[in-house]
């Protein structure tokens, strides 16, 4: 899994689960899930609870899902996730195929928050460093 640092992001923690490898920045998770893996709720606990002790619910977060394999995933699920992170500011997804690239707008539906896909990595960073900068501009405006 390529390290990618960005302006504001440093590689915290890098850990392999039993679906996939995350790696957690400063303020994002990077998650790849393995090939014919179906990804539930109840199966990805543990990189959430990972997620969740590492960022509680005061630290700003964006998750980037890099789909390099094809696997499959409950979409209810999405809304648990995203309840237990108040946090979280947006959602990018890195993609080459054409297939998982177009499921983005059902995965929408679930999510509701800012959601963006790209073909590289480093272009989802940018994209992510630009959410948690405006994020920051709109808390220092209140």
């Amino acid at each position: 899994m390529e390290i990618i640092e960005g302006k504001q992001q440093k590689l915290l923690l890098e850990h392999t689960f039993d679906i996939g490898k995350f790696q957690f920045y400063t303020n994002m998770v990077v998650g790849e899930f393995y090939e014919g893996v179906h990804v539930t709720f109840e199966n990805a606990i543990e990189p959430i609870n990972m997620a969740h002790e590492l960022y509680r619910n005061n630290e700003p977060l964006v998750y980037v899902s890099h789909r390099l394999h094809s696997y499959s995933m409950d979409p209810m699920g999405y809304r648990k996730t995203v309840s237990m992170f108040p946090n979280f500011l947006g959602f990018a997804i890195v993609s080459t195929n054409k297939y998982r690239r177009m499921l983005v707008s059902l995965e929408k539906i679930f999510i509701h928050r800012p959601t963006a896909v790209f073909y590289e990595l480093n272009e989802a960073f940018d994209w992510a460093e630009e959410v948690l900068e405006a994020n920051k501009t709109d808390h220092h405006k209140l």
